[in-house]
């Protein structure tokens, strides 16, 4: 999950359906290629698995877009301990807050 994701889960939760809308627009088309799909060289995996010519992994013909790693991700996966540090640090501001009024 990356960013690109808790974007969408933010605009979903400032603005319902917006997203919805704009995928039934442009959801399709959005993930099309433009490139020519010679017929003779053409061998699906739609019946029967893939072979190693054919499998190009989760990352496919996009493997020079992806990424390794992702902050999203990371944050996702730590949330007991960063909601640990959170408090840790929101505790220290109130104490000292707390000593200055004094």
């Amino acid at each position: 999950m990356g960013g690109p994701t808790w974007q969408a889960r933010l605009a979903d939760i400032l603005f319902p359906g917006l997203l919805d809308r704009k995928l039934a627009r442009n959801g399709y088309e959005s993930q099309q290629t433009g490139q020519r799909i010679d017929p003779a060289s053409w061998r699906d995996n739609l019946d029967h698995p893939g072979d190693e010519d054919t499998d190009r992994g989760a990352a496919g013909v996009f493997r020079g877009q992806a990424r390794d790693r992702s902050a999203a991700l990371w944050v996702g996966t730590h949330k007991p301990v960063l909601s640990g540090a959170a408090l840790a640090v929101a505790a220290l501001a109130l104490t000292a807050a707390a000593r200055r009024r004094r």
